[in-house]
């Protein structure tokens, strides 16, 4: 693996972590259904500037199947992501994408033949473990009954087993030959599609009242807007170089650790000695991979 790959992932896994949190503070006063179609039809001629320059403005037929099946993936997982951050605690749900790493590992191993090394997985189990440890003794850990309860809890971990499937699939289309454009399309066609769909439900005023509130919040609302646009265009530069599960994996520990951070520092989220152990312990998960690169 190029150091290259190793580089565009850990950025791009960095601006993810800054989205997330940027994204929970919308979701505080956004309908997340509404977030889910104007964040990405925004950040779409954020992208296509960017891709003006690397080369023309086409999808080959080939990449398109598995371009259609990421959109409709992206927009279940969006749609249980943000529900999720706005129904359930940022550090206890959150934890639930680091089996996005290990189910896409499994399917590119099974699938793309991408054999993770000894230590990478090891690494994985790491994370994992760490994620364990920081859902069951956080601060608002209900009890495994409860917790399986929990309608947030259900909401993140169908966004995990979504966006474990859309990484291989964009992967996909980018070895079909999909360019620097594949990230403007990708995310101009989740927009479009979630649109269409709260549409067809009766929810124009949905989309016009959170509308009206995004531009009551310009600072948060940009920055959310500038860092996802990075995030996705530096993940899908990262899955031309570096196999599916070594990317989810910097992802996911990385913003796990991250969304203890931005939960204590920006949503006054407590924080604790297990806490603490759970980042160390997915940092060095992360470190395992990396090393095993």
């Amino acid at each position: 693996m190029s150091s290259l790959g190793l580089f565009l992932a850990l950025i791009s896994a960095l601006a993810w972590t800054v989205f997330d949190a940027t994204r929970k503070g919308l979701a505080r006063k956004v309908p997340p259904s509404a977030l889910g179609v104007w964040l990405p039809l925004a950040q779409a001629p954020l992208l296509m500037l960017w891709a003006l320059s690397r080369g023309p403005a086409l999808i080959p037929r080939a990449s398109l199947w598995p371009m259609a099946g990421s959109v409709i993936l992206s927009v279940a997982g969006l749609l249980g992501f943000l529900q999720a951050l706005r129904r359930s605690p940022m550090s206890l749900t959150v934890p639930l994408l680091s089996f996005t790493p290990i189910l896409a590992t499994l399917l590119a191993w099974l699938f793309r033949n991408q054999t993770p090394t000894l230590q990478q997985g090891l690494g994985v189990g790491m994370v994992l473990l760490g994620a364990t440890v920081l859902g069951m003794k956080s601060a608002q850990w209900p009890g495994l009954r409860a917790y399986a309860k929990d309608t947030g809890v259900r909401c993140m971990a169908g966004a995990a087993v979504a966006w474990s499937i859309t990484s291989i699939l964009d992967q996909m289309a980018l070895e079909r030959g999909a360019g620097a454009w594949y990230a403007p399309y990708l995310s101009l066609a989740v927009g479009l599609s979630l649109m269409a769909a709260l549409l067809l439900f009766h929810q124009g005023s949905v989309l016009t009242g959170a509308l009206r509130t995004l531009k009551g919040l310009p600072g948060l609302a940009l920055a959310a807007l500038l860092m996802g646009a990075a995030a996705l265009a530096l993940q899908l530069e990262a899955l031309r170089v570096a196999p599916v599960g070594f990317v989810e994996v910097i992802k996911r520990g990385i913003g796990m650790s991250g969304a203890i951070l931005f939960g204590r520092l920006f949503f006054l989220e407590p924080i604790n000695s297990h806490k603490i152990a759970a980042a160390v312990i997915m940092t060095a998960g992360v470190g395992l991979v990396v090393l095993g690169a």
